[in-house]
């Protein structure tokens, strides 16, 4: 008992609460301790009063609080309140998920949730709690400065699943009784009391990328030096820097992936070079991809644990050039090495997303240089706009249009071959579907024809031999 001194019951709460202060303390703030009867403990907080009558009357108020939220099998607790243990969370991100996903949901907890849920015990968030937080704050405007525009949907729909994702974490971490179950939004829109509110115009992809700017940018990280003031000549790790971009560029375009880790990350082990059955000496080359968005690693029940693109026939004489320049600057290349290496002291890690973008951001105004001086027709405002524009997701965007433009594939056949969902491509692509061209869709050349089809001799097959696996079928070498 020495921790406490004047230590008094609470009236009226049948010895259930009591109020004290602390020996150690200079102030003589008073606090509450208040029996559970669904836990194991007391409930504890300052009162943040030195007057004894007002401290009394927080207590029972307090007590009040305690036992409303076991009669719905909540444990209430003074940090339970959930701004403070979004913090937690979103610093739980940062140590297990991708920082910049992390930055998108901070984004979301800090503008829309916190100010609204943010004194709140965690465990009285309720479905109907939420519908009430969409009426009354997230669609309103003076509620809601920092929102720019109206969500759709489909924004809102992700938005509670990341506070879907919290209050899992927060049944986790004990903070709350009984798990949140809470229908998704996205498939319930009459829970929106206005619904002028929310946008629900038909997605668009923005038409800010083009076959011409794909090839622009190939181009100049392929032949074009980058020379700073003073260099007579590129220096070495600027053209390390600018040919990885190059093969970048190619490899998203060719696969038609996702940019990011989920081709950053490959290893030469992830690719396979396949011997045509269709063309003598042609060869195309599947990757098999364990990283990104879709695939996971980790558990078997929350997605595939492989991705499976294939390339066209080109693609194959693209990696036999990169990896002679890799050897050529004593970069390793066997089987268990980085498709996309940077050196450190160290050793060598894989190219990041977020690199790659600030690279791409560093040579724009390059790149526009180039174009006006070096391009037949000069720059012009609408490729200047495409160059401002361009992200490693316009490839992949350049890549699923031309599945659909220049071939005779479905959506379902696109959408398989680019590992997304049907839906997707119906929302965003229907429109290039419209008059589709009955054409071969193994070549992703910006200007496809039977005559873009590659063949190679022994020394390129054994040349890259040496570090992706050669499959060869009857078709695939002459006989």
């Amino acid at each position: 008992m020495a921790y406490y001194k004047d230590l008094q019951e609470v009236n009226n709460t049948g010895g259930e609460a009591y109020i004290h202060r602390l020996q150690s303390s200079i102030k003589g703030v008073w606090y509450v301790r208040i029996k559970r009867n669904n836990a194991p403990g007391y409930f504890r907080k300052s009162l943040r009063t030195t007057d004894a009558f007002e401290a009394s009357k927080r207590a029972n108020r307090y007590w009040l609080q305690v036992r409303e939220a076991e009669e719905q099998q909540i444990v209430l607790a003074p940090r339970n309140n959930f701004a403070s243990l979004a913090r937690k969370w979103l610093n739980y991100r940062l140590q297990t998920s991708s920082g910049t996903s992390t930055r998108i949901i901070s984004y979301q907890f800090h503008n829309y949730f916190i100010p609204y849920f943010g004194q709140w015990n965690v465990g009285n968030i309720t479905e109907r709690a939420y519908i009430k937080f969409l009426n009354t704050h997230r669609l309103i405007k003076e509620k809601c400065p920092a929102m720019r525009k109206r969500p759709t949907l489909r924004t809102l729909d992700v938005e509670q699943q990341n506070l879907s994702a919290f209050l899992n974490w927060c049944f986790r971490e004990g903070k709350m009784r009984v798990r949140t179950d809470m229908r998704r939004v996205g498939n319930n829109p009459k829970w929106v009391a206005y619904p002028e509110l929310v946008d629900s115009s038909k997605p668009k992809r923005r038409e800010m990328a083009s076959k011409e700017v794909y090839d622009v940018f190939r181009r100049f990280t392929r032949y074009v030096p980058i020379l700073r003031p003073r260099d007579k000549q590129e220096p070495e790790h600027i053209t390390m820097s600018r040919r990885r971009a190059h093969f970048y560029i190619l490899t998203v375009y060719n696969f038609v992936c996702r940019p990011g880790e989920e081709c950053l990350k490959l290893r030469f082990r992830d690719l396979t070079a396949q011997s045509s059955n269709v063309q003598d000496d042609a060869y195309w080359v599947v990757m098999r991809t364990t990283h990104g968005k879709k695939a996971n690693r980790n558990s078997r029940l929350a997605g595939p644990e492989e991705l499976v693109y294939h390339s066209d026939y080109n693609y194959f004489g693209y990696l036999n050039k990169w990896l002679e320049f890799l050897r050529s600057r004593d970069y390793p290349t066997g089987p268990e090495d980085y498709v996309f290496p940077v050196r450190k002291k160290d050793g060598y890690k894989p190219y990041n997303s977020t690199a790659a973008a600030r690279y791409f951001r560093g040579i724009k105004a390059r790149v526009k240089e180039w174009c006006e001086s070096h391009r037949k027709g000069g720059l012009g405002e609408r490729l200047e706009k495409e160059i401002d524009a361009f992200s490693m997701y316009s490839v992949r965007h350049i890549a699923i249009r031309n599945l659909i433009v220049e071939s005779g594939y479905d959506f379902s056949k696109v959408a398989e071959r680019a590992q997304t969902g049907v839906n997707m491509i119906q929302d965003f692509y229907y429109k290039y579907g419209l008059q589709p061209e009955k054409r071969g869709l193994i070549s992703r050349h910006p200007t496809p024809s039977a005559d873009n089809i590659k063949c190679y001799e022994d020394d390129d097959i054994q040349s890259v031999g040496g570090s992706i696996a050669v499959v060869q079928t009857r078709k695939g070498r002459k006989q």
